[in-house]
């Protein structure tokens, strides 16, 4: 008779970019609920745009995975990885997307490169989310678009601070939705009520 350790009965979750801003609020929200989380971040190490096949293939044992962490592409990658690996598997991909990939947040005033290349590769991966939701409807894999406006984080510190800010933890309970309701939610998004 083999007994399983109290550590590996728990529910467990992966969560990329987990030491600062949503990623952080995610990974400790899910540790307040006593999950066993495990993250990777490029302060400990782990690029997800460089290492991103590698990341990948350690989300095998885990039932939750949330793509937070934005590095170029990265997250459309991983997530084209985690169907061509994981597919048959009941795996719940949440994956941190951005109204600035919709029409209504592209912001046009920021001329910088980086910005627009940001805007570009959100708009793809909301893209490729909303083909592989239909194509995968099937499969016990499911995916999730959470699409948060602008997020109080160290990223947008200084940038449209004329508008109200969600705070990471609104997004990390809608990533609790997705992944804790009896329903199937594709897109949730995100944006903070003017007062």
């Amino acid at each position: 008779q083999i007994h399983m350790s109290q550590e590996s009965k728990k529910p467990r979750i992966f969560v990329t970019g987990h030491t600062r801003g949503i990623g952080k609020a995610i990974f400790e929200l899910y540790k307040s609920k006593d999950y066993f989380c495990y993250g990777v971040s490029k302060s400990e190490g782990l690029d997800v745009d460089k290492d991103c096949d590698a990341v990948v293939e350690q989300m095998a044992n885990f039932k939750y995975i949330v793509l937070n962490a934005y590095a170029k592409d990265s997250q459309l990658r991983m997530l084209k990885g985690i169907i061509d690996l994981y597919k048959d598997d009941e795996k719940h991909v949440a994956v941190i997307t951005s109204t600035s990939g919709t029409q209504a947040g592209m912001d046009s005033s920021l001329k910088q490169q980086e910005y627009n290349w940001y805007c570009k590769n959100k708009k793809e991966l909301i893209e490729f989310i909303e083909k592989a939701q239909q194509d995968f409807y099937d499969y016990p894999i499911q995916i999730y678009d959470v699409c948060p406006d602008t997020v109080n984080t160290d990223m947008s510190d200084g940038l449209w601070d004329e508008y109200p800010k969600l705070n990471a933890e609104d997004v990390a309970e809608c990533v609790d939705m997705c992944f804790s309701k009896s329903y199937n939610i594709n897109k949730i998004v995100i944006q903070k009520n003017a007062k």
